[in-house]
């Protein structure tokens, strides 16, 4: 919501702000949010609309270009299945709808990796400039991408192609060109906001208590960024890791300098920002591409294998393809699952949270009341409270302001103040999650104490029963919990 607020100022004024605001974010998600909201508006859709296509947009760009990036590096086969599995790992799947600027960022690094693999083929100027512009993008839909900026020089060095930056003398100029044009558009805003270019919006909170060292803290983080990428559906559990081993011991006898060279770096610049500010699969979504090419390729060498050891044993084409397919399934079909329930769950929470909120705004009678709702639908945290923004997608619908559970010094003492809480987060296993006893505690607290009554309940659709049990051979607990949305509204006794 808040980069859709973005947008809409910048079509409003020309100016980058939320809630009246200059944001913490860069402007690339805001900004190219800006053609799907008018193409809404001249189509008479719903402008909300333009969140969804937005990510379905670059989503694909990220998936095609991991399949040229697979073709140029493997072979087509190869790019193939990594573009598949890219398409419907969850994090992709998920951040691709709700306008995240995770999607945006990703399609831009893929774009300039494969146009750097394309240079060093070509050696044209146009392909080295789009390089670095591109680069530069990704930086301007998520700052950390600029971890990203020496990839391409300890490629070549690593790689022994620094004839690069002697065949082509201005190979230092083009690229630094082609980086300032990629993040000109953020320098600009920066010197609007703050009267210089060098200043980001971060600047304008206190972060002094998270620039602190903690080498136990980074550690841990290692860990956790190897068991996510080992055991999680993001990443489709052991399964990958295993053709990706069968393919680095290939590529390690084949002496493919190149493919170390530009997948290792990749991978560890990658987890920079994840190592120091927090394990959250979405962060984790730059290293997937390289991941699933180096899983994919293990794949086509596996089949490669069978398909040689079925023809000696004289077993027709045919038969090899069915065998392989039928492999596939039975090996990745629980993670390409586990998506699509993920998918549908987190379709159904919203669309339920938008009846919920959009009728309870519409019958609160207090003009100045304020609905009180669970963190995940309030959408504050320590530092928007510190930014002092109101803007979460809750506010939009209802319009109401909205309070959040996590935060009762922000409440209004007296008052008729509603509450909106989905009953999910409170109930059966679902009270695993962090802090969710707490909440719900507070809420039976404030229930008794402003003696509220249950005005309203908004139940979404459960989860496909074939989908279910089929997710049941994959390998985390959490899948065997049903998830339905069931949205209550609150109010004073009347």
């Amino acid at each position: 919501m808040a980069y859709f607020a973005g947008a809409e100022s910048l079509l409003k004024d020309g100016n980058y702000l939320i809630d009246g605001k200059i944001p913490i974010w860069p402007i690339g998600t805001s900004l190219t949010l800006i053609p799907f909201i008018q193409a809404c508006k001249a189509l008479g859709s719903p402008v909300e609309a333009a969140a969804f296509w937005h990510g379905v947009f670059f989503i694909s760009l990220a998936v095609a270009f991991t399949y040229l990036l697979g073709k140029r590096v493997f072979n087509p086969a190869t790019g193939i299945i990594a573009a598949v599995l890219l398409s419907l790992a969850e994090s992709p799947f998920i951040h691709s709808i709700n306008s995240a600027s995770d999607p945006g960022s990703l399609a831009m690094l893929l774009g300039a990796i494969y146009l750097m693999l394309l240079f060093l083929d070509t050696q044209s100027p146009r392909d080295l400039f789009l390089s670095f512009f591109l680069l530069g993008l990704a930086v301007v839909f998520r700052w950390n991408y600029v971890f990203f900026l020496p990839l391409f020089i300890i490629y070549l060095v690593g790689d022994r192609r620094i004839w690069a930056f002697h065949l082509y003398p201005s190979f230092w100029i083009l690229g630094f060109l082609g980086f300032l044009a990629g993040i000109s558009i953020q320098l600009v805003t920066n010197y609007s906001h703050f009267g210089t270019p060098f200043q980001i919006g971060y600047g304008q909170l206190d972060y002094s208590e998270q620039f602190v060292f903690d080498l136990l803290e980074y550690l841990k983080n290692i860990v956790r960024i190897m068991y996510r990428m080992l055991f999680t559906w993001d990443f489709f559990s052991p399964l990958l890791a295993m053709f990706g081993v069968l393919a680095i011991l290939g590529l390690w006898k084949e002496k493919r300098r190149d493919v170390f060279w530009l997948f290792m770096p990749w991978v560890i610049l990658g987890a920079l920002s994840v190592i120091y500010f927090g394990v959250k699969p979405r962060l984790l979504m730059p290293i997937m591409p390289p991941m699933f090419l180096i899983g994919a390729e293990g794949i086509v060498r596996a089949f490669d294998a069978l398909r040689k050891s079925l023809i000696m044993h004289k077993v027709s084409p045919r038969v090899t393809v069915v065998v392989s397919v039928f492999m596939a399934l039975i090996l990745f079909s629980p993670m390409f699952v586990r998506t699509l329930l993920h998918a549908h769950g987190h379709f159904q929470d919203k669309v339920v949270m938008q009846r919920a909120f959009r009728w309870a705004g519409r019958y609160m009678q207090t003009p100045d009341a304020s609905i009180i709702t669970q963190p995940y639908y309030a959408g504050q945290n320590a530092d928007w409270l510190r930014a002092g923004w109101d803007v979460w997608a809750s506010k939009r619908y209802s319009g109401r302001r909205i309070k959040s559970l996590e935060f009762p010094e922000t409440w209004r003492e007296i008052g008729d103040d509603w509450a909106v809480i989905n009953r999910f987060w409170f109930e059966g296993s679902s009270l695993r999650f962090e802090n969710s006893r707490q909440m719900s505690d507070r809420f039976d607290s404030l229930c008794t104490a402003r003696h509220y009554e249950l005005k309203l309940s908004f139940e979404g659709e459960q989860e496909p029963l074939f989908l279910k049990k089929l997710n049941m051979l994959s390998y985390y607990p959490i899948d065997f919990m049903e998830y339905q949305s069931v949205f209550e509204v609150w109010g004073p006794e009347e």
